[in-house]
């Protein structure tokens, strides 16, 4: 089997990313800011902007049978599991500069408004067990298939969890975007 029948080429990448309109863009950018969460050094846009560099450029190969939201969604959730083992391999910035973190020196409720932001965000999935695992083993990076292990759950059970957590989260934090298509 060769490269070209499994994923797709540079110039159907271009194309396809070319064509993204606004709505699709929110929906990518809200899905950054889930794999975003608890980065210390990059946000969302450095997020996605990052996984559309690789994937533009082939350093990430698109297989044709995976759709985009679902194939950008891995590309971030994968480079922001890499950033995140970055920041721990990073030696402290106390050694260079006396403090600990220097932006949370400079604000001492920035620990608290993320713990107030990730214990609303519990809330809202609260009533959807299977969601509310997912969130926790995103925020804690666990590896994929040890999530699914530890939930008891099969690829596509998780995936259905993650889509549902998702979906809850949009609603509860962006309110006024339908994530349903309009019907015309």
């Amino acid at each position: 089997m060769n490269d070209e029948a499994t994923h797709l080429t540079r110039g159907e990448v271009r194309r396809i990313i070319g064509r993204l309109r606004r709505p699709d863009l929110v929906r990518l950018g809200a899905l950054a800011r889930v794999w975003a969460t608890g980065l210390r050094q990059h946000d969302e846009d450095d997020l996605l902007n990052e996984a559309l560099d690789r994937v533009l450029s082939g350093r990430r190969p698109w297989p044709i049978d995976v759709p985009l939201p679902a194939f950008l969604s891995q590309v971030m959730r994968s480079i922001a599991s890499q950033w995140r083992h970055e920041d721990r391999r990073e030696p402290l910035k106390e050694d260079e500069t006396g403090d600990v973190f220097e932006g949370e020196s400079q604000n001492p409720g920035a620990c608290y408004e993320i713990g107030d932001l990730i214990s609303r965000m519990r809330r809202a999935l609260g009533t959807d067990p299977p969601a509310l695992g997912v969130f926790d083993h995103i925020l804690a990076d666990s590896d994929r298939e040890d999530a699914q292990t530890a939930l008891g759950m099969n690829t596509t059970q998780y995936d259905t969890a993650r889509r549902r957590m998702v979906r809850q989260l949009f609603e509860a934090f962006h309110a006024g975007w339908n994530h349903e298509p309009q019907r015309h």
